[in-house]
């Protein structure tokens, strides 16, 4: 790793084989659910695709776009497995990687695998913190970055803020303007096509469907019932951005625990 970025919230057992193995049966919930008629599953690069063509919503059905953000090399073997899953369940979904994902040749075995099956990667930028916020510093950054990227796996043309939140940066603030508002110069400034940063493309989305928007990830639902629940929730003509982390789905969290941890305990509140 000499001489490479080492982003600080990585720990050390971050970069070693942790033992650990999927939880497939939790993980299955989703996709049992996911199969039946009444959704419509797209990955991130067709669902931009359908939203500029005005084809995103269906009025006969849910349209899910569903995503993951892999966090760190040793997740690159649950990502494996939960893109074979999906596989076998018949879709094609989207993997956001960062750049300490392929710093090794040795941790992109799996990234291969993965896409080899049908799935397809994004970038998980995270250049403004590399660069302590200097936006002009990280747009060059990101355009280096991407262009690495690019080279292992073309089919790149997204991106979507990694969340370092304890360096007390926003990922994204990296094209958004000092008010918050995004900004589609900065976008461009990036190599990105219109609103092609995830948050500003997610941004779009809640604007353009209202009530009809909604969100699934980690940080609202915990487990497989409660994903699936997010999906059960939702009307036809709905669209909902669906996204886990594999690192959430090792069998070595108790997703009872993890509620109590996350909801209850003083640890968080």
């Amino acid at each position: 790793m000499s001489g490479k970025y080492v982003p600080m919230d990585l720990a050390f057992e971050h970069y070693s084989h942790v033992r650990q193995d999927f939880n497939a049966q939790e993980y299955s919930k989703i996709c049992r659910e996911m199969i039946k008629d009444r959704y419509s599953v797209v990955n991130e690069s067709q669902a931009y695709e359908l939203f500029f063509k005005g084809e995103l919503a269906l009025e006969d059905k849910v349209r899910v776009i569903w995503l993951h953000d892999i966090e760190r090399p040793n997740d690159n073997f649950l990502a494996l497995k939960m893109a074979e899953m999906e596989h076998d369940f018949g879709f094609s979904t989207s993997y956001n990687i960062r750049m300490i994902s392929v710093a090794e040749a040795m941790w992109m075995d799996e990234l291969y695998k993965i896409r080899d099956l049908g799935h397809e990667f994004q970038y998980q930028h995270e250049d403004l913190v590399i660069c302590n916020g200097d936006q002009t510093a990280a747009i060059a950054s990101f355009r280096s970055n991407m262009a690495k990227l690019r080279a292992i796996f073309p089919e790149i043309t997204l991106a979507f803020g990694h969340g370092v939140y304890k360096s007390g940066i926003d990922s994204s603030a990296l094209v958004r303007n000092s008010d918050g508002t995004f900004n589609e110069d900065l976008i461009k400034a990036c190599g990105l096509p219109p609103s092609g940063e995830l948050y500003c493309f997610f941004d779009r989305l809640e604007k353009t469907f209202g009530d009809r928007y909604f969100y699934a990830v980690e940080s609202r639902c915990i487990g497989g019932d409660e994903f699936v629940q997010a999906l059960q929730q939702r009307k036809a003509g709905d669209v909902i951005v669906f996204l886990q982390h594999p690192t959430w789905w090792s069998s070595n969290y108790d997703f009872e625990e993890l509620k109590y941890i996350i909801r209850k305990s003083k640890y968080f509140h």
